[in-house]
């Protein structure tokens, strides 16, 4: 069991040749690591595993076409049917989701139940539209009662999140979810060098989310 699940997001699991290595046991939430050593948090893992040649690595056309599956996985029956045993066996109190891993996890609420130990639900640089953003009546009695918060946290810098704008439409990720019963959090993204993980590998987001459980 693990207080915290971690739903990452895209192309965690692809070796960019020299540029990047696939995402170890964090997926990408090394902000995270000290406590997935220890046990406390797991990462529910969903990506493609994958080696990129140099030129692929290089192609945008690649890189899309690794967007566009992932996207499709996102959506399938089973992988939402993992998610779910996956949070049975874990019962979180917290699940963290990045980046298109929120467009993964929406998916899965219109489809399976969300556990009962799970008291807070953080969204970071959400790869989703608005209007895709769907919470179940079962979901909203929990908000509504107090037994569950939505945060969703979004800054409106986020180069990949711009990117995916143009492809895909206004992202949660830059704008907000603006869903009555989601909280919205301003969360400024500071490191110069991949701004779009910059939130959860800092410690600042760390604290953030212990805060929202106080």
């Amino acid at each position: 069991m693990s207080r915290i699940v971690l739903v990452h997001g895209f192309a965690t699991g692809i070796h960019f040749s020299v540029f990047r290595p696939a995402q170890g046991i964090d997926a990408g939430f090394s902000a995270f690591h000290s406590d997935i050593e220890n046990g406390g948090v797991k990462a529910f893992r969903w990506d493609i595993k994958e080696e990129a040649s140099f030129l692929q690595s290089l192609n945008p056309f690649y890189t899309l076409g690794v967007y566009d599956r992932e996207r499709a996985i996102a959506q399938r029956a089973e992988t939402h049917h993992a998610l779910h045993r996956f949070l049975e066996q874990e019962s979180p109190e917290v699940i963290i989701c990045h980046s298109l891993g929120a467009f993964l996890f929406f998916q899965f609420l219109q489809k399976e139940t969300l556990p009962d130990s799970v008291r807070l639900i953080v969204f970071n640089q959400a790869d989703i539209f608005a209007s895709e953003v769907f919470i179940p009546e079962t979901v909203a009695k929990r908000i509504q009662s107090g037994a569950l918060k939505i945060v969703n946290t979004y800054c409106p810098w986020d180069p990949n999140l711009l990117f995916s704008w143009i492809l895909n439409g206004p992202r949660a990720g830059l704008t907000g979810m603006r869903h009555t019963l989601i909280e919205e959090r301003f969360f400024p993204l500071v490191k110069p060098i991949n701004l779009h993980m910059a939130a959860i590998r800092s410690a600042r987001f760390r604290s953030l989310i212990e805060s929202l459980l106080a």
